[in-house]
């Protein structure tokens, strides 16, 4: 693994987290805000931020590319 590689998975890190920060930001004011019927913002709001997680910091990803990596 080279540096350059290492920075760009660092990078690409910082910029999920940023992006997990933001949507946990406005779930927080939707919550705040919404006094009523609030639940279906809630439930949109977490399937981006379900799928970064799941995609990026679990990997999953790699279990259907790992054929194509052999």
């Amino acid at each position: 693994v080279t540096e350059k590689d290492m920075s760009r998975a660092m990078l690409l890190g910082l910029v999920v987290f940023l992006a997990l920060m933001v949507i946990e930001i406005v779930e927080y004011v939707v919550g705040i805000k919404v006094l009523g019927g609030n639940l279906i913002y809630m439930a949109i709001l977490a399937i981006p931020g379900s799928w970064l997680i799941v995609h990026y910091f679990m990997h999953i990803h790699e279990l259907w590319n790992r054929n194509k990596e052999e």
